[in-house]
This record gives structure tokens, C-alpha cells and sequence, in this order.
């Protein structure tokens, strides 16, 4: 389903003045020797020990000789602590003869069984196989829906349940399957090009996710609703509210040569608009690159050209409009495998940047903005993941050479201890349904008009208004209240990313706050605790509650909150 080409935005494509640019240098905060999880191994990051901090698990693939058209399984999982250094366990046997992978290897981390602790899933020797995230004991296998159904693994909800708990395997371009992680039964399966990765998402907000197998939109039912007009395969996919209408819409990077590269739709199938500036789009993801102009920039990577002597690619950058506003001119020719990721806040700005790796031809590893800018090198060129290792409200990023050692590099020194809390914490959904494809949400606000309380409220001051919308009203609290609180419902269970607090006309002095989340409204688990350091104050976590509290934990006369936006991913 297609519209005629429109631009939903007139965007001038003169653009102002860049800001100045210095280079920083990554600091390195820990590495960890991942020798023993054999060579060609990629990294998962997730909190397998349950004490509130990432920890590292490589995943060696079996041996292919091409890896083309059918996807490999899992030869080898073994995990890492980041604080020490360890290894924790290990399953399966490494093969020396893995030097590489083309293709994602079938295994994730994620509490599939709502026990509160982390699992890890993959396939192997041809059977679907959870195991205890904290020991690497098994504790379920269950058969293939078919013998190539082992291409990659993706959790979802497609029946509403309380948090996902399905699973989506995938040949290679040909069918995915969904299945109950209970017993593997089947809820159904949808034949069509998946492309590389398909990705789950709740467009319309009713607990259950729709599945974008690659260019096919499918119900949670598994009806496919519309098919995007592009052509080959969806080579990545990125899901946002690019325009600022309030409306999310999805990004496809399309893989064939001569395709219809970078478009954008609707979720409904409209066309927002095409771009074909790249010769074939990669890695496409959304974020604010130029917030000096009006919504969300795609970025992609073009693989200009592929043969050895001539290959290239290059990032590039397009306004929301769809208008292209940079792209890269490489002087270097033969090389055309570089990954191109969305960095989101690296140095605890809230900033969105570009993280480029496995450039080729001397180009080494770096962190570009939104104008072209390198930004950051990095010192070691290897292979890259990003997450919250610290636990500093920042994103660290892991560079790693394959069957060697991992390094944990940070826009600043950062304390690697920090995020040891001894309770598990939740698995993001960016890292459970990580991808070596690029395939990301931008997270949207969960708290919009859902009922709200409080400890006290002033007359015409009550709770709700924190959520109406409507930055001139508020919430304040009794001049006589001990702790004020304050708690929105958002009723079910959500995946939490962050929270935005507007505290009213002016940065509130004294003032000292705590995040909490619960899952059933009597049990609450700190998320995070601030001081204000500005009238409106972002902070960033991973959480899991369908009840999100702010307690005052230090003030001087009442609180008040004219906004509070709660964050999450659907």
C-alpha cells in the first residue's frame, strides 16, 4: 500500500553553520580476556548473575563454509563477569576452524520465564534450548518448526500476555515461524521475504505486537496487512515518530542492488516518503542527529560499490523530510563492510550519534555527529556493542576483537562497580532482540493521561495534573507532607527506559528524588535517584512495572511537578 511521493516537511537543505568540533579520546574503563569463547565468536550483554549489572556472554556459530542461504546455529555460549573478569561458565565446545560469521547467530538473553532472573536461548545441534542465564544449566529444549528455521531468534508477545514471552525463528528469506516458548507450539507462520531481521512492535498500543518480517507488516494474528513497495530484501529496520505528528513510523533499508533504498511508511502503509540517494541502504536507524532541525534524521550506510578493487560505502544522514543532508566521501577503495549503529547518549548529554566500525582500507573505528563530524577514534578497531556497563546513565561501548578480549570504552571515567545493586535487572528489549542487522525503536512516553496519585495534593493541584499534557498545570504537595510521592498507573506491564521530569518555572532548590517502578503497586524497586540539576531533568534506565513512583527523599517546603513523562519501548 503506497501513497504518491510526498515531503511532509520543507526542510532547507543550505545547513546552518556545524558546531565546533573537538576530538575526545574514549576512555578505557575494564577489557576481558574472551580467548576461551573460541575464535569468531560476537558478544551478547546482559545480566546473567542477577546482581544488577551487564555481563558479557560471547556466542561462537558452528562452522559454515558459506553462510549465505542458510543461516548457521550456536557451536559455543560463554560467559564473562565484567568486574572481574571471569569466566562464569561456558556451553558447548568452541571450533577452531570459526574464524567469521555473515549472519546472525540464533541466541539471545532474556527472562523468558518471568522467574525475575536472566535465561539464554539459542539454537543448537537443531534444537531450540533455554538454559539458566546464571549457572548455564539447561532447563528446556524444544524441536525446530523446521530444519533451517535457526537463521536468528526474536522474543515477542503476540498474545498479550503480562511481558513476552513468544519466539520468532526465521529461515534465511523464505519464512518465519512463531511459537509459544512454553511448548513450542506453533501460533502461526507467514511465508514471504522476512529479510534479515524481522522486528516486533505494538503499533497501536493493545499489548499485543505486530511483526515487521521484513517488508511484510503482520498482524499479531499473523495476517500480513500490507507490503512496503521496495525491492530484493529489508536489510534493517528502525520504528519512530520521525515527523513529530505523535504518530510512529517505520524506516526500511532496502538490500538490492538498484532498490528503492531508504524509505519511510505509515504504519498503516502509507508512504511518508522515499529517498534514493544510496545505491543499496544498510543499517538504517532513527535518532535526533541535527537537533537543529525539526524531528528525527535516518541514518543508513550505502554499499556503494562492492567489487574488490573499486568496493566503498558511506554514511549517510536524512532529515525527516526525507531530503539527504550528508553523506560520506571515502578517498579509500575496497573496502565496503562497515557497520553502522545509532549511539545514543555517549557522554550523558541525551545525544544521539553515529557509531561506524570495521571501516577497511585504514580507516579505524569512530563516533561521528550528525554533520560529519568525527567526534571520537577509537584505539582498538574491532567489533562493537553498546550498553550501560557502568551504570552511569551513559552508554559505554564494548569494542571487541573476535576470540581475543573485549574492551569497555566510556566518554569519561566511570565506575564499573556502580551498577552493582544484587537484584537482577531486567533486560532492555535493545539487548533482547539484539541483532547484528541494525533493528531499533526510538522509546515513546507511556504515562500520557493515565490516572495518577499522590501522597497530598493542594486544592486545584491535584496528581494528574503531572500527566495532562499541559506544562502550566501541577501537581504540588502539602506544605505539611513528610515524603511526598508521587505515582502514575500505566496499566500493564511496561518495559521502562527513562523518565522526564518538568519541576515548573524554575529549577526547584533542595530538592533530592528517587525513581521507583512495581509491578503490582506494593513491592518497588529504585530506578534511580537525582538531584535536580535544571527545570526539566531527563534520566535514563532499564526498569520493568506497570507503577512508576517519584519519592522526595530531601525537600524544603512542597514539591511540585508540572510534567513527568514516563519512557518505554512497546
Amino acid at each position: 500500500m503506497t501513497a504518491p511521493l510526498s515531503v511532509l516537511l520543507t526542510l532547507s537543505l543550505i545547513a546552518p553553520t556545524p558546531p565546533t568540533v573537538s576530538l575526545t579520546e574514549p576512555v578505557l574503563v575494564t577489557s576481558v580476556d574472551t580467548r576461551s569463547g573460541g575464535t569468531g565468536a560476537r558478544l551478547l550483554l546482559g545480566d546473567v548473575t542477577g546482581d544488577g549489572r551487564l555481563d558479557l556472554v560471547t556466542m561462537q556459530p558452528t562452522w559454515s563454509a558459506d553462510d549465505r542461504f542458510i543461516g548457521r546455529q550456536v557451536q559455543a555460549l560463554t560467559a564473562y563477569d565484567f568486574g572481574t573478569g571471569q569466566q562464569l561458565w561456558q556451553i558447548g565446545t568452541p571450533d577452531p576452524r570459526v574464524t567469521n560469521n555473515g549472519t546472525d547467530i540464533p541466541a539471545e538473553i532474556y527472562d523468558i520465564d518471568g522467574d525475575g532472573d536472566n535465561d539464554v536461548i539459542a539454537v543448537m545441534d537443531n534444537e531450540l534450548r533455554f538454559f539458566e542465564g546464571s549457572t548455564g544449566q539447561l532447563f528446556k529444549s524444544l524441536p525446530l518448526p523446521h530444519p533451517e528455521a535457526h537463521d536468528t531468534i526474536i522474543i515477542a508477545n503476540f498474545r498479550g500476555t503480562d511481558r513476552p514471552r513468544d519466539i520468532v525463528l526465521k529461515d534465511r528469506y523464505n519464512q518465519v515461524w512463531a511459537l509459544r516458548s512454553d511448548d513450542g507450539g506453533p501460533l502461526w507462520t507467514h511465508v514471504g521475504n522476512p529479510g534479515h531481521r524481522p522486528y516486533p512492535h505494538d503499533f497501536d498500543d493493545d499489548g499485543r505486537q505486530e511483526l515487521l518480517a521484513g517488508y511484510d507488516f503482520v498482524t499479531a494474528g499473523g495476517v500480513k496487512l500490507w507490503t512496503a513497495d521496495m525491492a530484493d530484501h529489508a536489510d534493517s529496520i528502525a520504528v519512530g515518530d520521525i515527523d513529530g505528528d505523535g504518530r510512529e513510523d517505520i524506516v526500511f533499508g532496502g538490500a538490492g542492488l538498484g532498490g528503492d533504498s531508504t524509505n519511510a511508511y505509515r504504519s498503516d502503509g502509507t508512504l511518508l516518503w522515499r529517498n534514493l540517494d544510496a545505491v543499496e541502504a544498510q543499517q538504517v536507524g532513527l535518532g535526533d542527529f541535527r537537533p537543529d532541525l525539526p524531528g528525527l534524521e535516518v541514518t543508513g550506510l550505502d554499499r556503494v560499490n562492492r567489487t574488490p578493487t573499486n568496493g566503498k560505502d558511506s554514511i549517510y544522514v536524512v532529515s525527516a523530510g526525507g531530503q539527504t543532508l550528508w553523506k560520506e566521501t571515502r578517498d579509500t577503495l575496497g573496502c565496503w563492510g562497515s557497520v553502522l549503529e545509532p549511539l545514543h547518549n555517549w557522554d550523558g548529554s541525551y545525544a544521539d550519534q553515529l557509531l561506524a566500525w570495521n571501516r577497511g582500507c585504514g580507516s579505524v573505528a569512530g563516533i561521528w555527529d550528525g554533520w560529519g563530524n568525527r567526534i571520537a577514534t577509537f584505539p582498538i578497531d574491532g567489533r562493537m556493542v553498546r550498553g550501560d556497563i557502568c551504570g552511569d546513565d551513559r552508554t559505554e561501548v564494548v569494542d571487541y576483537v573476535m576470540g581475543d578480549r573485549a574492551y569497555v570504552f566510556a566518554s569519561a571515567a566511570c565506575d564499573i562497580g556502580a551498577k552493582v545493586t544484587g537484584h537482577p535487572l531486567p533486560q532492555a528489549k535493545k539487548h533482547y532482540n539484539y541483532t547484528r542487522y541494525t533493528a531499533e525503536e526510538i522509546p515513546l512516553e507511556l504515562s500520557r493521561d493515565h490516572e495518577a496519585r499522590a501522597s497530598s495534593s493542594l486544592p486545584r493541584h491535584s496528581a494528574a495534573n503531572a500527566v495532562d499534557g499541559n506544562p502550566d498545570t501541577k501537581w504540588i504537595s502539602s506544605p505539611f507532607d513528610i515524603q511526598p510521592s508521587w505515582r502514575v498507573d500505566l496499566g500493564r506491564l511496561r518495559e521502562l527506559t527513562g523518565i522526564v521530569i518538568d519541576f515548573g518555572s524554575d529549577r526547584p532548590r533542595h530538592l533530592s528524588y528517587r525513581v521507583e517502578a512495581s509491578v503490582d503497586g506494593q513491592t518497588w524497586v529504585s530506578l534511580a535517584a537525582r538531584t535536580p540539576d535544571d527545570k526539566v531533568q531527563r534520566t535514563e534506565f532499564t526498569g520493568l512495572g506497570r507503577y512508576v513512583r517519584v519519592v522526595a527523599t530531601g525537600h524544603a517546603g512542597p514539591v511540585q511537578l508540572a510534567g513527568v513523562q514516563v519512557i518505554g519501548s512497546r
